[in-house]
């Protein structure tokens, strides 16, 4: 047992037992702890005799770094390491010693993909050996780590072809899998599949009244920022536009974008749809949003602007400090671009998110209100002063972290001054267009005053 009230966060075992814990030092450096020799394992405190520093990630490395798995002996783990590498490498190595890292792969595009409702990155459920993995930059891309399921994940793939299968789920046994497809023109659909019989079973659809119908397309490509940052992107046009047919004399970036699909025969009314976090990022896959607002008859345009996660540490730490600036001129920048190509009517863009995405709508509609014909922020904060203030206690173990993305910390007059000048709340009165403000009376992130005083 372990009454914590230092770490961020402890890691067990595969017997739960706690091994190692992290915290976050003063430089925004995240320290990993593993367990003393004098150490109790019975009755754990959090106090420096139970614990000896295990690694120390430096804040620049955090974003693609973090532990897996341990091995079925537990004396092996297996990490995401970001260390020397700007996507991160799959390595392995003897537990409390780092030095004796293995490289089992390094990414080539994206980041290694980690999520908690997807078994992307695919460990033996018993002997943990590692089995598989996929990259996202466009689209996701799989890669076999052991031959032992090269054979079903080619029948998967077959099942569905054009499809990415991904595992929610198996037996204990490993012999039956819970699977879904990673696509842009149907809501998930799940099967069962058996692995003595190579055979996968239609279970049932998220949504089966949209089976059969037309659906967007999430199309994914790259244009630069106005410092030239290269950035990734999506849109989904309505189902019903026409596409363009462009000359072979046309532009060679214009002839590219229209064989992707890209380019509609007539500018379309466009929502910038903006995620959150701000270190998350947009996937390719279905989306009930997206496919509501097509179906609607607006293109959407999903930017990974500096500061999301996926492309690697570089990427993501560019956001560093840029909240209402760099991160905000990207989403410009990508309006911009749909503009220039005929995608969008200029006339006609609204600015819509979530959280962080929310935060992107009240600045889109603050700082650059002649970009926009309208916002909806859904919970994003108004006030980055009052947001620091009243973060749950559960984010204090990445306070650093956060202030380092945000810029400034609160607790100095140069930082109260600076996040200031990035919170919407104090240009409210240079809101001219329609704006919905969407707020959860008990989100305990972001307090219903970031939404009733912007009101």
């Amino acid at each position: 047992l372990l009454r914590n009230d230092r770490f961020s966060e402890t890691f067990s075992d595969n017997d739960l037992n706690i091994r190692f814990a992290s915290e976050e030092a003063d430089d925004g450096s995240l320290v990993y702890y593993r367990l003393s020799e004098n150490a109790n394992s019975k009755n754990l405190s959090t106090a420096y005799s139970d614990w000896t520093e295990y690694l120390t990630v430096l804040p620049q490395d955090r974003p693609t770094t973090e532990p897996v798995a341990f091995t079925a002996d537990n004396k092996r783990i297996y990490w995401l390491w970001g260390e020397g590498s700007d996507l991160g490498r799959l390595v392995i190595h003897d537990f409390g010693y780092p030095g004796t890292n293995e490289i089992l792969y390094t990414a080539e595009k994206a980041e290694i993909e980690e999520d908690e409702s997807y078994e992307y990155l695919l460990i033996h459920p018993t002997d943990k050996t590692a089995l598989s993995l996929y990259e996202f930059y466009h689209k996701p891309e799989l890669h076999i780590l052991n031959e032992t399921v090269r054979n079903d994940f080619e029948y998967l793939t077959n099942v569905r072809p054009g499809d990415s299968p991904v595992i929610l789920d198996y037996s204990q046994d490993f012999d039956i899998w819970l699977i879904s497809y990673l696509c842009d023109h149907s809501p998930n659909e799940y099967y069962l599949y058996y692995r003595k019989e190579r055979k996968a079973e239609f279970l049932f659809s998220e949504r089966p009244q949209l089976r059969g119908r037309k659906l967007y397309r999430m199309i994914g490509f790259n244009f630069l920022a106005r410092d030239n940052f290269p950035l990734q992107a999506y849109l989904s046009l309505p189902p019903t536009a026409e596409l363009r047919q462009v000359s072979n004399d046309s532009d060679e970036t214009e002839i590219a974008f229209a064989e992707m699909g890209l380019l509609p025969a007539a500018p379309q009314s466009m929502v910038l749809h903006v995620h959150g976090g701000p270190h998350y990022r947009n996937k390719f896959g279905f989306s009930s949003t997206i496919a509501w607002l097509t179906n609607r008859g607006y293109a959407v345009l999903q930017v990974n602007y500096r500061g999301s996660t996926g492309f690697g540490k570089n990427y993501a730490n560019a956001g560093n400090g840029e909240w209402g600036r760099k991160m905000h001129y990207d989403l410009v920048d990508g309006v911009n671009f749909a503009i220039q190509y005929g995608i969008a009517n200029a006339s006609k863009i609204a600015i819509m998110g979530g959280s962080y995405g929310g935060y992107a709508a009240l600045v889109g509609i603050t700082f650059t209100p002649e970009v926009f014909a309208c916002a909806v922020d859904s919970c994003g904060p108004s006030n980055l002063i009052t947001f620091l203030e009243t973060i749950p206690p559960y984010w204090m173990g990445g306070y650093r972290e956060l202030t380092t993305w945000l810029g400034a910390d609160k607790n100095t007059s140069q930082g109260r001054a600076f996040l200031r000048s990035r919170s919407p709340l104090f240009f409210a009165n240079r809101v001219t267009k329609p704006l919905i403000i969407l707020q959860g009376a008990n989100d305990p992130r972001v307090k219903e005053n970031e939404s009733s005083f912007m009101g």
